[in-house]
């Protein structure tokens, strides 16, 4: 009997929790990642440069907004946080990767040399004195000696007198 009349007041304190626990609201639903997108497919940088890449998610409600930024080739460029910086000439494909649902979008990134510019050419000597038949080669010197192109371009200013060819100078007449 007693353990009846324990069984019952258990009964009597837990019935009125048992209706309020089964009146509560039902938990929200989540709502999924459904894709992700990135402002542009394809960028192109020179050495050194940075460009953001942003990420959209979609839908914008979507409970979980997190990416993972990855870069297909680390040492042409890196990417963190949508920053993509341009480290050496090549070709990557930087990806965004949702967290929630694993979705995907990429932007091919090709990176370009820089180009250092000439910023000045000297010889080796300013002057000489030939006799007619004689040759003297001349050494050209290009700055800064990271210049992309050092290339030159040899000329006379009088063909008939003096020739010039890769800096060999030929006498031909007085």
């Amino acid at each position: 009997m007693k353990v009846q009349k324990i069984i019952l007041m258990a009964i009597a304190v837990f019935m009125p929790l048992l209706s309020v626990i089964s009146c509560e609201d039902p938990l929200p639903e989540s709502i999924p990642v459904t894709a992700v997108t990135l402002n542009s497919a394809s960028m192109e940088l020179v050495e050194g440069e940075s460009q953001m890449l942003t990420a959209v998610v979609s839908p914008s409600n979507a409970d979980n907004q997190k990416v993972i930024w990855m870069s297909s080739n680390s040492s042409v460029a890196s990417v963190a946080d949508g920053k993509v910086t341009a480290l050496k000439p090549g070709k990557a494909t930087i990806t965004v990767k949702t967290v929630d649902a694993g979705k995907t979008a990429t932007c091919d990134v090709t990176v370009n040399a820089k180009v250092y510019s000439v910023e000045s050419v000297s010889l080796d000597r300013t002057s000489a004195e030939l006799t007619e038949g004689d040759e003297l080669t001349l050494a050209a010197t290009v700055k800064p000696d990271n210049a992309t192109d050092k290339s030159v371009v040899w000329s006379s200013s009088n063909s008939s007198v003096a020739s010039v060819a890769d800096g060999k100078v030929t006498a031909l007449k007085p």
